[in-house]
């Protein structure tokens, strides 16, 4: 996401100077390969040399990140892009940062610097939890639509149309591949199946984190996925002609929102 995020805002700001850090030395050095950064490092010295400062690691890092931060990033503005809010907050107010939190609403199940698409922010919403304006300019000359939020609130929302979406995609493969013809059903496999898997194919750590950071929301939700699956079920096993009324309810729901 970060080094998306570098190359979009370099087409569409050529003079801004971007430079970054990596604690992982490959990615350090493909950033500068490939001139996604102007200069880069292991450790956060290079954020003296910034103006404004973009957090984008894994939500497992934050907290250390955010320790060092508080040191050598004092005064600047700061913002990330991690998939819940309140927690992440709370950690940065901790250390005495003033965090403008962010979350770009997009991605892909494919993560690192060999899978950055400058382009995955044009038209996207991006979540904010206050109108920081060199941050907010940021956001737009990405090409994304800036959303201000609170992070209670936002974290509440996510979780139905984002975090939970992961696990009910984990589930339904696990389910799958436990039964004994699952050798055989996977040679049948193709499009409702890629569709259905595409997020479970998504970076584990990531995912346990931000399920552990909204932990109480994502609960709810699978809690009314699960009576809806309910209401499925029992329909079917009665062979009740009104199983088709949820389906059209479903269709229309998904239809108005595009």
């Amino acid at each position: 996401m970060g080094s998306s995020f570098a190359l979009a805002l370099k087409k569409a700001r050529p003079d801004t100077v971007i430079v970054g850090s990596d604690a992982n030395p490959l990615a350090a050095r493909k950033a500068l390969e490939r001139e996604i950064v102007s200069t880069a490092n292991t450790d956060l010295s290079v954020v003296t040399m910034a103006d404004l400062i973009v957090v984008a690691a894994p939500i497992s890092a934050l907290r250390a990140i955010f320790a060092k931060l508080g040191v050598v990033g004092e005064g600047k503005p700061v913002t990330d892009m991690a998939s819940t809010k309140a927690t992440v907050m709370e950690w940065a107010a901790a250390e005495g940062i003033d965090l403008v939190g962010g979350h770009p609403m997009c991605g892909k199940e494919k993560s690192g610097i060999d899978a950055a698409d400058p382009s995955m922010f044009e038209g996207a919403p991006w979540v904010l939890t206050r109108d920081e304006p060199d941050i907010t300019d940021l956001v737009k000359a990405v090409g994304a639509r800036p959303v201000i939020m609170d992070p209670i609130t936002h974290d509440r929302l996510v979780a139905g149309v984002s975090h939970a979406a992961f696990l009910l995609s984990a589930g339904y493969v696990l389910a799958l591949s436990r039964r004994n013809d699952w050798p055989e059903a996977s040679r049948l496999a193709a499009g409702g199946f890629r569709d259905m898997s595409r997020l479970a194919a998504g970076d584990p750590d990531l995912y346990a984190w931000v399920a552990r950071t909204n932990r109480e929301n994502v609960l709810e939700i699978l809690d009314a996925v699960s009576k809806e699956l309910g209401r499925l079920y029992r329909h079917l096993e009665a062979d009740d002609p009104r199983l088709v009324e949820l389906f059209e309810e479903a269709r229309a729901v998904r239809q108005r929102w595009e």
